[in-house]
């Protein structure tokens, strides 16, 4: 009997060990999880070396898309967008390999969207592979959705400034 407790005692401890790990690493993916992404609504918004510096290492375009990245514990990358020091880290693809840009932005440079996590690991925007960087099925529909809806508004309120 007190092998039998000691066996069901050690199953839980690993089920609950499962949950607290998943909850810290990351869900696989098809869990339901959401990561946050985002497109850049004006021309030449800065990308800044760090979330203190006025240093610009890029400058990027309206329409173009970036994803949140945040750091649990200097170790885990979450993929959303948390405001530190009045801006947000993001990253984007490198077309010419698969370390990807990464910088601070202004929230007021972006408009959010979400994505499922259901299409790569750990929430993954893009596919995870060696060479150049491509976005995942589940990043691209909300990026498109989300382009869709600003481009609307863009063309309304440039048609409006016309008249």
């Amino acid at each position: 009997m007190r092998r039998f407790a000691v066996v069901l005692a050690t199953m839980a401890a690993m089920a609950t060990a499962g949950v607290v790990s998943a909850q810290f690493w990351g869900e696989p993916s098809g869990h339901g999880k959401r990561a946050q992404g985002a497109i850049v609504v004006r021309n030449d918004a800065p990308v800044y070396k760090d979330k203190a510096s006025m240093e610009v290492k890029a400058k990027l375009n309206r329409g173009t898309s970036v994803v949140g990245m945040h750091m649990e514990a200097k170790i885990v990358v979450q993929y959303e967008l948390v405001e530190e020091n009045g801006r947000y880290r993001v990253m984007w693809p490198n077309p010419d390999s698969s370390k990807p840009f990464s910088g601070w932005m202004d929230p007021e440079d972006l408009a959010a969207f979400t994505y499922d996590c259901g299409c790569e690991d750990n929430c993954m925007p893009w596919r995870a592979k060696f060479g150049p960087s491509q976005r995942n099925l589940c990043y691209k529909e909300a990026r498109d959705e989300k382009l869709e809806k600003l481009r609307d508004r863009w063309s309304r309120k440039k048609s409006s400034n016309e008249d």
